[in-house]
């Protein structure tokens, strides 16, 4: 059963960050929304947290090993019901976040992801094949909160807006310095 990712712009009707969806946007979707991501130290790899616009996330080594350790992991937890499903949760997580390699290429780039294969694509193949064939009910996760409060961050168009201003706009410090000139100068000069 494959996965459909929605944009995260289709999915706006929602009132609070309480509401769980079960999905999430891509991390390149997530930093255009306006999301940063930075590694979460000295803590489980499984202790992933979101707080206003920043997504800390456990540094994860990737080598030829991890995709059969990990499927291993969570075909214990499909045997064994009662010992939870964190791991299935956490390969959940990042196979929504991981698509494709420019998703890996972000995670990379924030110390998130830690790459002993080959390539970029290597690593999302393996991201995308991890709960494949797994049958889970997301509805009991450990990361529902931070599948909403993420979800809900980029549904805030004051959020939007923000990350679009920044990534379009306000690279250049001359940029902002002739911005905030010309607005105070029109202010003061009609």
């Amino acid at each position: 059963m494959e996965k459909i990712h929605l944009p995260f712009f289709l999915n706006r009707d929602r009132k609070s960050s309480d509401t769980f969806s079960g999905w999430m946007p891509n991390a390149t979707e997530l930093q255009k929304a306006g999301v940063k991501f930075m590694p979460k130290e000295n803590c489980s790899f499984l202790d992933v947290s979101f707080n206003n616009g920043m997504m800390k996330i456990p540094t994860f080594y990737i080598s030829e090993h991890t995709l059969p350790i990990l499927r291993n992991l969570i075909a214990f937890e499909q045997c064994y019901p009662s010992t939870g499903r964190y791991f299935t949760f956490y390969a959940d997580l990042m196979d929504s976040l991981v698509d494709t390699p420019k998703d890996v290429k972000v995670l990379q780039q924030a110390g998130i992801l830690k790459i002993g294969l080959s390539n970029q694509e290597e690593v999302a193949q393996l991201f995308n094949q991890l709960c494949k064939d797994v049958y889970y009910y997301k509805g009991t996760s450990y990361l529902n909160k931070v599948y909403s409060d993420v979800n809900y961050y980029c549904d805030s168009k004051w959020n939007r807006w923000k990350a679009f201003l920044k990534r379009n706009y306000f690279r250049n410090p001359w940029t902002i310095t002739s911005v905030t000139f010309y607005a105070i100068f029109g202010y003061h000069h009609p």
